[in-house]
This record gives C-alpha cells, sequence and structure tokens, in this order.
C-alpha cells in the first residue's frame, strides 16, 4: 500500500517544469509575446519522504507547451497557456503479482507476461489569467496575476491536479541591473494554487537573468512547490533547477536551449531533461 500511493505522489508531479515567462514586467498595449517551448524528461529515482534519493520505476515525458503574454493595456497584460504531452512509465515491481492476485480471486486464467507501464498522450494543462501591475518604486516593479487552469479528468493523473479546474494567484517582483557592464534583472514570485493532487500549494518561482553579448541572454531559475498535506502524502515538495541560453536570431525571434534538474523534494521524482523554446515578440 505504501509503494502504492508513494508511486501515485511521483506520477503526479511529474509535470512541475514551467515555460520561461516575463515576469513581473507587462507588455504594453498591443504588444506581448510567444513562447514554444519543448521539454525532454526523464526520472528514475525519486525523494522519499525524507527527502534521500531511492530507486523508483522509470520514467520519461515530451512535452509541448505554448504561452502567450499580451498588453491589453499598459497596465494589464493577459497570459494564456496550453500544452500536449507524452508519458511512459514502467511498471511498478509489485504489478505484475497484483494482477496475478486479481486474477486468481476472479477465478481467470493467469497472465505468464506483466502489465504493461503507464502511458498516455494527449492534451495538458490549458491556462488563462491576467497580471496587473501595481506599483514601480525605483528600479523595481510589483504586479499580481492570477489565472484558472483546467485539464480532462485523463490528463489529470499525469499533471498536479486534483479537480477539473485549479485557482493560481502570485505577487511577483521584478528588478533590472547593470553588472560589470552587462544588463541583467531579477524576478521574484510567490504564489498560492488550489486543489493539488496533494492539496493547496504554496509556489515560489525564482530567475536571474543577464546579457554578455546584446543578442545572448543567460538565465538561472528555481522552481519550488510544497504541497503540507491534503493528499495520500503528509508533505510533498519539490525544488527544480533551470540553467539555459537565449540567443537573438532577429529582433523578434530568439531561441532557448537548456537543461533542468530536481535539486531536492520530498515524496517527488528525481527528474532531469532538456528543454528548447522558440520566443516570437511583436
Amino acid at each position: 500500500m505504501r509503494a502504492s500511493c508513494f508511486v501515485f505522489c511521483i506520477f503526479v508531479w511529474i509535470c512541475t517544469a514551467f515555460p520561461a515567462r516575463a515576469g513581473a514586467w507587462l507588455y504594453p498595449e498591443g504588444k506581448g509575446q510567444l513562447i514554444l517551448t519543448t521539454t525532454f524528461a526523464n526520472a528514475q529515482n525519486a525523494f522519499d519522504a525524507s527527502g534521500r534519493l531511492v530507486r523508483t520505476p522509470s520514467y520519461r515525458k515530451f512535452e509541448a507547451r505554448a504561452y502567450l503574454e499580451h498588453g491589453v493595456t499598459d497596465w494589464l497584460t493577459f497570459v494564456a497557456e496550453g500544452s500536449a504531452m507524452s508519458f511512459r512509465g514502467a511498471p511498478t515491481p509489485t504489478a505484475h503479482l497484483d494482477l496475478l492476485i486479481a486474477e486468481a480471486k476472479a477465478g481467470l486464467p493467469l497472465s505468464v507476461k506483466a502489465p504493461p507501464g503507464t502511458k498516455y498522450e494527449g492534451l495538458g494543462l490549458g491556462a488563462a489569467g491576467a497580471r496587473l501591475r501595481l506599483f514601480d518604486y525605483g528600479d523595481y516593479i510589483f504586479s499580481f496575476e492570477a489565472g484558472i487552469r483546467a485539464a480532462s479528468a485523463e490528463a489529470r493523473r499525469f499533471l498536479d491536479m486534483r479537480d477539473a479546474t485549479q485557482f493560481d494567484a502570485r505577487l511577483l517582483m521584478g528588478r533590472s541591473f547593470t553588472l560589470f557592464g552587462m544588463s541583467g534583472f531579477v524576478d521574484t514570485q510567490l504564489g498560492f494554487r488550489t486543489r493539488g493532487q496533494n492539496g493547496d500549494e504554496v509556489r515560489m518561482d525564482l530567475t536571474a537573468g543577464v546579457r554578455p553579448l546584446d543578442r545572448l541572454m543567460l538565465m538561472a531559475q528555481s522552481f519550488s512547490a510544497i504541497a503540507p498535506r491534503g493528499g495520500v502524502a503528509t508533505l510533498v515538495a519539490a525544488q527544480k533547477f533551470q540553467l539555459s541560453a537565449v540567443y537573438a536570431l532577429t529582433p523578434s525571434i530568439s531561441v532557448q536551449l537548456g537543461g533542468v534538474t530536481a535539486l531536492s523534494g520530498v515524496n517527488s521524482p528525481a527528474e532531469r531533461g532538456i528543454i528548447s523554446a522558440l520566443w516570437w515578440r511583436y
């Protein structure tokens, strides 16, 4: 029973990577950007209830995401997101035994082969919301973002969603700076998300970027989430670190390439992967 619950926690936290975002800043009226992101990731280990790495059934996934930001006014930006995904998971160590027991109880012929692992191909998350400028203070900008997330019942098995819809709200703070002649920025987001697989969640996203060249931006990002209660585990937590480079091919088109890995967690997968993205600013 414990193993089944643990594997369940693994599966519902597999989609915690996020597309790059503009952060606290807003777009002028009629301007915006579209980011198309692909992620290849896998995991063979997970962090257990004590935060130690343990061997678990492996999985691999591919995810494609489209993320849109559009300036409605100078103080309000519309945001939307959609995704599709492919997931392949190995069967649990006890899957064949569980199947044999069920067949024996039902008086059916016993299966020689183990059951296949978990598989899903289809649409993932759909989301829409808005970002509101609160105020500026010197080099700082403060904003607020809220949105609704939705997914089908089948897709929710592979997303951190207990219900058909979720509400996500967050405070954002951004600051531009110059370091050794290079322009850069930092962005901090503190959020609250309802009804994840392990209950309501607190989320924190941190991003730092710097431009060593006019066309090249280097970004380091941290994505953290914690769900302290309300599900199959007493605590679920995850932290991922993403390092990437964004290169401007033209003033409106950029490409991104990077890697993401899980740094720590509790009852969550030790996932790692490669991301790529195409940015279009208009």
